[in-house]
């Protein structure tokens, strides 16, 4: 046996990442707080309507609840969409139906691809209006900066609807699972008990 072929069956050799794994690093990225609260609402899978039949998902959205800017200069909360691929092949039937992504970036200020290795997109494949983030050791990081979609539309009630639901469920998954300092933080803030405490 060849020392490759050893390596592709040992128990040591490195777990392909999944979609879980990035999705963990988009919610610590945009895990932010600060005196007013949650920096951004997250959300998971949103769907792009409210119905049993939605036939598009966007895999992660972040919306900034920050104003940005005082007055004049105030450009509100921008609202971040995001793709993500594990395996180059996902990402090539991605680039043959751009109408997929469509159904969601039209109403994001920002729209990104997450890719568990850089090597996954090709020079030049990188659509106009895309940035690009990629696992990077323990975190996610940005390679290409995406540029800001000046015709982003108002999004419609059903998307509302669905983002607010996404948001509801994860931020129930990320209490549940316990390591989310921003849960922590807000938490400490409004003064509630412990897990499985009281309020006395």
């Amino acid at each position: 046996m060849s020392d490759l072929e050893s390596l592709l069956i040992s128990d040591d050799a490195p777990a392909k990442m999944t979609e879980r794994d990035m999705l963990d690093r988009l919610n610590a990225r945009y895990g932010s707080f600060n005196g007013n609260g949650f920096r951004y609402a997250r959300a998971e899978h949103v769907r792009v309507t409210a119905g049993f039949d939605a036939r598009r998902t966007c895999d992660y959205m972040a919306l900034d609840l920050w104003p940005g800017g005082m007055g004049r200069n105030r450009t509100g909360p921008m609202l971040h969409g995001h793709e993500v691929k594990v395996s180059r092949s996902d990402w090539l039937t991605e680039l043959r139906e751009p109408e997929k992504a469509e159904a969601f970036r039209r109403y994001c200020d920002y729209w990104w691809l997450v890719v568990s290795d850089v090597s996954i997109v090709r020079v030049g494949e990188l659509p106009d209006g895309w940035g690009l983030i990629a696992a990077s050791g323990g975190s996610a990081r940005i390679v290409a900066r995406a540029p800001r979609n000046e015709a982003v539309e108002p999004m419609p009630r059903d998307l509302q609807a669905t983002f607010a639901r996404a948001v509801t469920k994860t931020t129930l998954r990320l209490e549940r699972l316990g390591n989310d300092r921003a849960l922590e933080y807000i938490a400490e803030r409004m003064n509630l008990p412990p897990k499985g405490g009281t309020d006395g």
